[in-house]
């Protein structure tokens, strides 16, 4: 391949889509909402037509204007709807439908389904945090994590790829090395951007402290899963030179909200890809500011409708960012159950 005469049409793509996820958390608080209710409009409009189990938990005259009075969908009721019913149908353009298999929380969902096209919107929507953090997103990145499969050898290498917008990336499963042998190998292969959960940061940088293991310089950190406190953050700038970026996802979904660049306290709602709500116990709306419940509605996920999903976690809701003042929903005090 020759550039610029030539380019494959996945990375146009990818581009494009990043930067649309950027330019509608841009475009101000009424264009959001506009945007965000076109699309929902779209997915119930297509749950009443197309899925009968939703159709029968909204009620044949639903409409918008009674979206407080959709029920609450707690872990334990989806669970039982995908174990029941499988995947829901899904339009057209959405393409192959997958079904994905995870542990969490007691009552969490034991399997979900999505779709070629919801995934690609996701991944796009995660690649879009690199340009609104700075990052250079072929740069080398590393990942430790209970995610990944065990593996051969130190870590699974990706290559370097313009189709994939992203530079060489090494994965390590976290419970195949001991933290020593973790930590001598981010010094050999010296990453960017390191992608782990806090527990296991704060646990690395305490054991290499205390025994006096040599730490490899690191940009950033992106962290996922429990909420980070701002101890870790001091220690990860004291001892990786690293600042940490905490992306706020569900696996059920992807990402929620990222961590405003100039704010450790807000998080930026991921508005191209989810609509959020934080309601009282009887699943009432909460005053601006003020900590709730965190309902999530995924926007493109079809194949396992979320539509105001209780994920476990707490948070508040304000209209306009106090870390950086772009007017986009953005979360605060964000407390989060792994």
């Amino acid at each position: 391949m020759s550039w610029p005469s030539e380019l494959p049409g996945n990375s146009v793509q990818r581009a494009v889509n990043a930067h649309a996820h950027l330019t509608l958390e841009r475009s101000g608080s009424a264009a959001i909402a506009a945007w965000q209710a076109q699309r929902l409009s779209e997915l119930v409009q297509w749950l009443l037509k197309h899925v009968p189990w939703w159709r029968d938990r909204l009620g044949l005259r639903f409409n918008l204007h009674d979206w407080s009075s959709v029920p609450v969908l707690s872990r334990y009721t989806l669970r039982n709807m995908v174990a029941t019913r499988g995947s829901a149908a899904v339009p057209d353009h959405h393409g192959a439908v997958t079904p994905f298999f995870l542990a969490g929380p007691p009552g969490s969902p034991a399997r979900f389904f999505t779709t070629a096209f919801s995934q690609i919107l996701v991944d796009h929507a995660f690649y879009a945090d690199h340009r609104r953090q700075g990052r250079n997103p072929y740069a080398i990145q590393a990942c430790i994590s209970e995610d990944i499969p065990p593996h051969d050898g130190t870590h699974i290498a990706i290559a370097a790829s313009l189709e994939t917008g992203t530079g060489m990336q090494a994965l390590r499963a976290h419970g195949q090395f001991t933290k020593a042998e973790h930590l001598q190998w981010l010094s050999s292969v010296r990453p960017a951007f390191l992608t782990t959960t806090p527990a296991w940061l704060e646990v690395a940088l305490d054991a290499a402290q205390k025994q006096g293991l040599p730490l490899a310089e690191v940009r950033q950190i992106l962290t996922y899963g429990a909420t980070v406190p701002a101890s870790l953050r001091s220690k990860a700038r004291q001892q990786l030179g690293a600042s940490v970026r905490h992306r706020y996802t569900c696996l059920e979904c992807g990402p929620l909200a990222f961590q405003c660049p100039r704010s450790d306290d807000h998080f930026h709602v991921a508005v191209g890809n989810a609509m959020l709500e934080i309601v009282n116990d009887e699943g009432k709306l909460m005053p601006e500011g003020v900590r709730g419940r965190v309902l999530v509605t995924a926007l493109h996920q079809y194949a396992t409708p979320l539509l105001r999903y209780d994920v476990g976690d707490s948070a508040a809701q304000h209209a306009q960012c106090a870390g950086c003042g772009l007017a986009v929903p953005t979360l605060s005090h964000l407390v989060q159950n792994e």
